[in-house]
């Protein structure tokens, strides 16, 4: 965590003098119990402390926009056959403010997570360039990605002897069309993915060329907002003993206010990398859904879902994890809250087995902002 910080107040150190300055940050420290099946391995529970941390810097020197986020989060169990949950993540962003009607908006990400099945690490450098001129916008981006990722084996019975690295470049062109609160377009996204070992440890080789192309829109009105995205992906790869991936992968979400009433409703269907053996990528589909109701001008309470299913390509094997329950949140005061959710989970494991886990926690956050400097 130090050192996550300590990154992000270098950087902004290194910012020149500007016109428009912005700082925001929170904290919460959580407590609780969980036997979810997703997290926590053998239907097994166990007491949980944990905290999280987010931090936001921005300035604007009316022609570059720059800015720095940082967030951190740890969980470590009483128990301690259960390896704590690590998710750290950095994001460094650079942009114009449509200067000669083209937009330049560059990210660097930094990501690092673990837990009992998964240690993944990866930087990625976007840089998105767009025509401003109109309502017809035409961009393209491109990335540049290296990771690491190492997963528990079932082979094995423990991790890789060595993380699995990659480094993939992708290109991705199309247009847009945006006129007032909507926005939709087209585009196709390019790849090509090189591993650092090949074969990989089973003999198997995972290069692999990639092409998605896509729809999208997205609309934002004051109590309503939606969007969404279509894309087809075939990922061709240098091993006979894996068929090309063809699935069809989607992202939408919509959320909108009313009353006093509050709901988010959420589906996304993606490809990941994975370590398993005989399998390229997993296709992973999530549903999240929320409705809440502000029962008092500072206390909202409500009723959430979530699930996820992890298919492993060119195998009959998954793995789904369902979560329904309870949330509330308390405003003590204008920086400080209250929160509390009680979960019940439902899960079919990777090796058939069926398994049950309940999750109650409680937590209090703490925000806080720094004036804003002209």
């Amino acid at each position: 965590m130090r050192a996550w910080l300590c990154v992000l107040w270098f950087v902004s150190g290194l910012l020149p003098a500007m016109a428009a300055e912005e700082f925001a940050a929170s904290f919460r420290l959580r407590g609780g119990y969980d036997s979810n099946p997703l997290l926590v391995p053998n239907g097994k529970g166990s007491a949980l402390a944990a905290w999280e941390a987010a931090a936001v810097y921005g300035h604007d020197n009316g022609e570059w926009v720059t800015g720095a986020t940082g967030e951190a989060a740890l969980t470590r169990y009483r128990e301690p056959v259960f390896e704590p949950i690590q998710n750290y993540r950095l994001r460094l962003r650079l942009a114009n403010k449509n200067q000669n009607e083209i937009s330049l908006d560059a990210t660097t990400t930094l990501v690092h997570f673990s837990n009992y099945d998964t240690k993944s690490e990866f930087v990625n450098q976007r840089v998105h360039l767009q025509w401003m001129g109109g309502a017809l916008r035409p961009f393209v981006a491109g990335d540049l990605r290296f990771a690491s990722l190492n997963e528990a084996n079932i082979l094995l019975g423990n991790f890789l002897p060595e993380p699995m690295r990659y480094l993939r470049g992708t290109i991705t062109p199309g247009v847009a069309y945006v006129r007032d609160k909507l926005e939709f377009g087209a585009q196709v996204a390019l790849s090509r993915t090189r591993y650092e070992v090949e074969p990989d440890l089973f003999g198997f080789r995972r290069n692999n060329d990639r092409a998605e192309p896509g729809v999208f829109a997205k609309f934002n009105a004051e109590n309503f907002s939606a969007s969404g995205a279509v894309s087809f992906l075939r990922a061709h790869s240098e091993e006979q003993y894996f068929t090309d991936v063809e699935a069809l992968l989607f992202d939408v979400s919509l959320a909108a206010k009313w009353q006093g009433w509050s709901g988010e409703l959420s589906a996304s269907r993606t490809a990941e990398d994975t370590t398993f053996p005989v399998s390229p990528v997993t296709i992973n589909t999530t549903v999240q859904a929320k409705l809440g109701y502000d029962i008092a001008p500072k206390t909202n309470a409500g009723v959430f879902l979530r699930s996820l299913k992890r298919k492993y390509w060119d195998t009959p094997l998954f793995s789904r994890t369902e979560i329904a329950g309870v949330e509330f949140m308390h405003e003590i005061r204008d920086d400080v809250s209250l929160a509390g959710q009680l979960g019940f989970a439902k899960a079919t494991l990777l090796t058939g087995e069926k398994a049950d886990g309940v999750i109650a926690s409680l937590s209090l956050m703490t925000r806080f902002a720094a004036p804003s400097k002209k």
